[in-house]
């Protein structure tokens, strides 16, 4: 009797699971011609080359880049964890970051930072995925008599 009944319940989990591990695997930095950007779980900056005064590893090990506004943006996909205690790659990603950032380069337009929300296909596949399945189980559990 508790066969599907139950079963199904572990789908949207697997779901749930796989849209937060989609999140996290996508954040990353890309570095343009013009502008940098930082791609996190759940925003998007991206950052012309003018508003960056500079870019650093914070005490646990989590690259930040500073805009000349005071405004500080952590990375993600630098977060300091025990593999960027050994390997370094948060500070080989600063300096990367900062000589970019000092390199001449020709004049652009006058570009603004911008944020917005980070597009993860897969990510929100899952999420809307998980939801339609909890609330088709939900509702077949409460029609079928189901506890």
């Amino acid at each position: 009797m508790n066969g599907f009944r139950m079963g199904w319940q572990g789908i949207p989990v697997y779901l749930a699971l796989a849209a937060i591990l989609g999140r996290i695997a996508t954040c990353k930095v890309v570095l343009h011609e013009a502008t940098l950007v930082v791609i996190n779980p759940l925003r998007t900056h991206t950052i012309p080359r003018s508003a960056l005064a500079r870019a650093e590893v914070d005490d646990h090990g989590t690259l930040e880049l500073h805009l000349h506004d005071d405004k500080r943006i952590p990375s993600f996909a630098f977060g300091g964890s025990l593999v960027d205690r050994i390997k370094g790659t948060s500070e080989e990603a600063a300096h990367t970051i900062t000589t970019w950032r000092n390199t001449p380069h020709p004049p652009t337009p006058d570009l603004h930072t911008k944020t917005h929300w980070t597009r993860s296909p897969y990510a929100d596949t899952a999420v809307a995925l998980c939801a339609a399945t909890t609330a088709a189980g939900a509702l077949w559990m409460a029609l079928s008599g189901g506890s």
